[in-house]
This record gives structure tokens, sequence and C-alpha cells, in this order.
């Protein structure tokens, strides 16, 4: 079982399902529910497709389920499958934090345990207009 700073990953079948660690129980819970906010609002509405999908998250942030990723992936894979989008100021750039599903590269961890970076990237992301068509 892979733990990162706030969150444990458990990886079963073809799922990964993200918990808060007990040691940062409330940093975990924001992680899960910002990568959640992240993927039913956000993606959307800038087109981002290099995000792993969310195929489950509860509102209250206690778990995440993604589908499961091949690690490890190169830093020119990740600058590729990422063209002007990473790294961004709502995410660290590493490539632990991608990897491959169904033949592509994918950020699989993008949530942030900061109250106030959740804010600012919120407002932000609220004040933008979207990627230009």
């Amino acid at each position: 079982m892979p733990c990162g700073s706030f969150r444990c990953v458990f990886l079963i079948g073809p799922f990964a399902l993200k918990i808060p660690r007990l040691r940062y129980p409330s940093l975990g819970l924001r992680c899960n529910r910002w990568e959640r906010e992240m993927w039913r609002t956000w993606r959307k509405k800038f087109d981002w497709g290099y995000l792993c999908p969310v195929l489950f998250a509860d509102p209250l942030g206690l778990v995440v389920v993604m589908p499961r990723a091949e690690q490890p992936v190169t830093y020119e894979e990740v600058v590729a499958a990422t063209p002007d989008c990473y790294p961004d100021v709502t995410s660290e750039f590493k490539c632990e934090d991608f990897g491959r599903v169904n033949g592509r590269v994918l950020a699989l961890d993008y949530g942030l345990p900061d109250a106030g970076m959740v804010r600012e990237a919120r407002t932000r992301y609220v004040r933008s207009e979207g990627p230009a068509m």
C-alpha cells in the first residue's frame, strides 16, 4: 500500500482507492475533496484531458476511486502528455504523480491539502474564461 504525505492508496484489482492518512486526516480529506472538484467541475471548464478519471468520490472526502495506473513514467512522457498544463500552481510536478491508464499518461495526484491554496485556485478558476476555442 503506497502512502503519500496525506493519503494512502490501496491498489485493488483495476482500482486505486485513496483514503486520508490517520496522521493528517483533515488534509487527506481536503485532498480527496479537491480531486473530486477538479474532476467534476474544473476539468470540464478547462478541457483538462490529462487528469486521471475519478470513478467515485464521496462529498466528505473519505475516499476517491480512480483506475489503477501503470508506473513509472518518465519526465519526457509527462511533458509530452501535458503541454502547457504542468507545472501549474495547483500542483507539484513529480513524475511519481503521473501514470499510464489505457496507454495515456495522466496526472494521478492533483489534490491540494491547504485550504488557502484551494480557495486561491477556486477563485482563479472562477475568474478564468477557460481555454481559447
